[in-house]
């Protein structure tokens, strides 16, 4: 095609298009990096779209995660209003659906907690993105998710613009409470948005489907999904509860928050038959998962019960608290999840991935640079990890500055020849 321009961009090719606007590859001139650029021809005139298109804007300006497409700013003047965010290479969820017909569970746990860490995040900021589906989940070419496309997100604290009472989304993907338009909406109806994703990773379709959505909507207001193991016989009984307790019709059914769905997720990875096992057909909790409930850092949790405990059961609590603490300490509730997945994930490109995605939330959370370092030294850990993790504090030579004597340490004595040469290269690029 021949190219179009949007000062300071060159849009290459379209790349996407939606009921919120176009989006093209662009060139940024000044420097030839290449990005996405979202835009609104510049013949629409409805009042509602623009204004939509630019809450998306301020809106993803806000956000910093590495599970969230990042928004580098846009303009909304004259009859063009368009913004640009990072270019993400690896296609959709969707795309990898169709081309699969439906995923290995070990997948859907591990996409599953990225796209947990993303809703987290957003949650916690009071925001709620109302359009979760598989084609809003954008995927880099080493299988990081990213959330996109926030043009029909409500803010809890000011939701005029989407809760007015209009049924707005995708009907495959749409909660019973969504679909009959009453607010104000909850955090509830993206998990349960959520969990028809993972229903459809797992089976290849959505819950309800149909010719058209009339009956669609109807089957999320009274209708239960067919089971996941009619479909896919490998999916962990454990796993196929999970989903169907976020199709639950009534919020207060549902898991709580996406954090617990991706602690869920996280155990079920690990050990798939000793959470089966542990069933004693509790609805929504595992005994495992209650058990790591007891380890969460909130200390309000022991208030109670403390008093009425032996002096040396209370210790142990209140240590197992306070090191569980340490290890999450996070700016947002989805950081813990790369945490646990860099120390723990079975995929060593799991973890590597995990590794890059804790040296970018190090931006607002100087803790999490101890944690890099504390891997790095690890030499329990694969090698590709400990690397990894020292060639993200090259990120903030400042900051790390007060690891030299540890790094040096690294670079004369470490047993492994490539954690020894990047922890010289780190040491380095570290700024006095």
């Amino acid at each position: 095609m021949s190219s179009l321009w949007i000062w300071p961009f060159e849009l290459q090719e379209k790349i996407g298009e939606g009921g919120m606007g176009l989006v093209y590859k662009a060139r940024y001139v000044k420097d030839d990096r290449l990005f996405a650029v979202k835009l609104i021809p510049a013949d629409v005139n409805n009042k509602t779209l623009l204004a939509r298109f630019e809450r998306e804007i301020d809106i993803l300006k806000t956000l910093r995660h590495p599970n969230i497409v990042r928004a580098f700013g846009g303009i909304c003047e004259d009859k063009q209003r368009f913004y640009a965010m990072e270019l993400v290479d690896g296609g959709t969820l969707w795309d990898k659906i169709q081309s699969n017909g439906y995923l290995p569970w070990e997948k859907v746990t591990d996409w599953g907690q990225q796209m947990c860490a993303a809703l987290a995040y957003a949650h916690e900021k009071q925001i709620i993105h109302r359009d979760v589906k598989p084609n809003n989940f954008l995927m880099t070419k080493n299988g990081q998710i990213k959330l996109s496309d926030f043009g029909l997100v409500s803010v809890m604290s000011d939701a005029k613009l989407t809760a007015d009472g209009r049924t707005l989304g995708t009907v495959q993907y749409m909660s019973p409470e969504q679909i009959r338009g009453k607010p104000p909406l909850t955090h509830s109806t993206d998990i349960y948005s959520l969990g028809c994703v993972f229903y459809e990773m797992l089976t290849g379709h959505p819950p309800f489907v149909g010719d058209n959505p009339g009956p669609i909507l109807h089957a999320h207001l009274h209708e239960t999904p067919q089971p996941i193991s009619q479909t896919n016989s490998d999916c962990p009984a454990a796993l196929e509860r999970l989903v169907m307790s976020m199709l639950e019709k009534s919020p207060e059914d549902r898991p709580a928050t996406a954090l617990d769905v991706a602690e869920r997720l996280s155990h079920i990875r690990m050990s798939p038959q000793r959470v089966e096992s542990s069933s004693a057909h509790v609805r929504h909790r595992t005994l495992p998962e209650e058990a790591l409930d007891a380890l969460k850092p909130t200390v309000t949790a022991f208030n109670g019960s403390l008093r009425c405990v032996g002096i040396a059961l209370a210790t142990a609590l209140l240590i197992l608290a306070a090191v569980w603490t340490a290890a999450l300490l996070r700016p947002d509730a989805g950081t813990s999840l790369w945490i646990r997945t860099m120390h723990e994930h079975p995929e060593t490109a799991v973890r590597v991935s995990a590794a890059q995605a804790v040296g970018e939330l190090a931006n607002g959370n100087r803790k999490l640079l101890e944690t890099l370092m504390t891997v790095g030294e690890d030499t329990s850990a694969v090698a590709e990890v400990r690397v990894e993790a020292l060639r993200q504090l090259m990120k903030h030579p400042v900051r790390a500055n007060k690891f030299r004597s540890r790094l040096n340490k690294l670079a004369k004595n470490d047993p492994m020849d490539s954690v020894r040469l990047q922890a010289a290269a780190t040491l380095a690029a570290l700024k006095t």
